[in-house]
């Protein structure tokens, strides 16, 4: 999910429409509106319904009808630059689609809730569920921070489970999310992978377990480019909010 616009209170995390219906409704969708009295909840209820195209309301906080407009509000711009400037107004407030229409809420920074979503939903799963579950958290992750993600595909009976762009660089990815450490044995296996592919080729390798110390040292002279990133390096991300396209960990094999 590529973000090509300017708004800072829109939430990709809860946004459930797909680019171009967010396009269509938000970005080229006009509205042209003057409102002399009430509260901002009215602003938000008059925009989405005098739209060029009209759109419902599905949940909007109560505090909205709490702050009345003193001078009025004027309105000229596509509806999501408009709400964006709404939701500007009060800390920590975000917008969002879905296929039932317009919402609004104050939120936990988006850092706090994917650590959340990592610890408390993905880890409580059983684990013929878990691993599927984490392949879907890395792959909203990656799209947050921009990364292109692409989905899992199978090469000649080769599965790899997706890839991301990296400074203009494509990453195969392999994740695992198992009780032991991986080794050296998982290691060379996915370097094997990328040495049967272009010269571009680039690894990275998520376990969430961890990786033990001599499956790092067999491959500290890979002739290819694989970066390793443990549970405890993306915990820390999450949790000081790192930028994860910048991020290097300790754990870059060459």
């Amino acid at each position: 999910m590529n973000r090509v616009r300017f708004w800072s209170r829109f939430s990709e995390y809860d946004n459930t429409v797909d680019q171009d219906t967010l396009r269509r409704l938000a970005e080229d969708n006009f509205v042209s509106l003057s409102v002399a009295t009430g509260t901002r909840q009215d602003v938000v209820l008059q925009m989405s319904q005098r739209a060029q195209i009209p759109i419902a309301i599905e949940s909007i906080p109560d505090r909205l009808a709490d702050d009345k407009l003193i001078r009025g509000a004027v309105v000229f711009e596509p509806l999501g630059n408009a709400l964006d400037k709404m939701a500007l107004n009060y800390p920590d407030m975000q917008w969002w689609l879905t296929e039932r229409g317009v919402n609004m809420a104050v939120t936990e920074p988006l850092h706090v809730r994917l650590s959340h979503r990592l610890e408390s939903e993905v880890a409580a799963l059983p684990p013929q569920k878990r691993g599927y579950a984490f392949e879907k958290f890395l792959d909203l992750l990656f799209s947050l921070y921009g990364l292109s993600p692409r989905k899992s595909f199978r090469l000649t009976g080769e599965q790899i489970d997706g890839s991301v762009q990296l400074d203009h660089t494509t990453y195969l990815i392999e994740a695992k999310w198992q009780e032991g450490l991986i080794g050296h044995h998982e290691l060379q296996a996915f370097a094997g992978t990328l040495a049967g592919k272009a010269t571009w080729a680039r690894g990275l390798y998520i376990s969430y377990s961890g990786f033990s110390s001599d499956g790092i040292q067999a491959f500290e002279r890979s002739p290819k480019s694989l970066i390793c990133l443990s549970g405890d390096e993306l915990r820390y991300i999450l949790s000081h909010d790192l930028d994860l396209g910048r991020v290097h960990t300790n754990a870059v094999l060459r």
